[in-house]
């Protein structure tokens, strides 16, 4: 029997554009109060109308999830406001489609701040409370590039395995604290996280979609842990 997500805190990092955006709208539909945070003030201000819209429970704050500060605020005031995090979903993430050649050493550092150091901080900041409660779940959006290596996309790959192999950690170090760790790990997605890359959306799945199955995850039963689950649009990886 799954889990009811009613009154459950959830963060979702990342959470003002493309995946992040569609899966804060969906588990404040299915009655999570929602934490949403990103880096644009605009961004997150809209995404919280909308949700606020739906009479949801909703709180926004602007955070960049590489910087401790921003993390601690987030915390620190979500939990004056309703207690605890129950969840956390690490989404956060950017990409650079370049040769190996051509990609410059900043490139290189905010993907790898962003995707892999961004969730291991996120993580820290949560983790006391959880291991305190005996409870909660931590999800990290892995990505197929986690599993599979694709040209010109050496940052982004080497990103997404370091974060998959930081999460086999974090669930071996967690679990006789009856705390779920799951990877996360999409396909080809239809989100902005493309960039100019020429690529055919047509092929990709729906962020809706992926936020429907990331809601029936966060609502998996309490005496089981799903550990992994992979989505790849429905002819293959492009």
């Amino acid at each position: 029997m799954s889990a009811s997500l009613k009154s459950k805190v959830v963060w979702i990092t990342g959470s003002t554009s493309g995946i992040g955006k569609q899966i804060a709208i969906a588990l404040a539909r299915a009655d999570a109060k929602v934490i949403v945070s990103g880096r644009s003030k605009e961004k997150l201000e809209n995404t919280v109308e909308i949700i606020k819209s739906m009479n949801a429970q909703v709180l926004g704050y602007p955070c960049d999830c590489r910087k401790n500060e921003d993390i601690r605020n987030v915390v620190t005031n979500a939990k004056e406001k309703w207690g605890t995090i129950d969840i956390l979903i690490n989404n956060a993430g950017i990409a650079v489609f370049k040769k190996i050649t051509e990609l410059n050493e900043q490139e290189w550092d905010d993907m790898l701040d962003t995707n892999t150091k961004a969730a291991f901080l996120c993580t820290k900041a949560v983790l006391p409370d959880m291991i305190e409660q005996q409870s909660g779940h931590i999800i990290n959006v892995v990505s197929v590039a986690g599993k599979k290596p694709y040209p010109s996309c050496s940052g982004y790959c080497a990103s997404k395995y370091g974060l998959a192999g930081f999460t086999e950690v974090l669930r071996l170090e967690t679990r006789k604290h009856n705390i779920k760790v799951t990877s996360f790990v999409p396909g080809a997605t239809a989100t902005p996280l493309w960039g100019d890359a020429d690529v055919d959306y047509t092929k990709m799945i729906q962020p809706e979609n992926v936020a429907q199955t990331m809601v029936a995850l966060c609502e998996s039963p309490s005496d089981a842990m799903v550990e992994e689950v992979v989505m790849r649009p429905q002819g293959g990886d492009l």
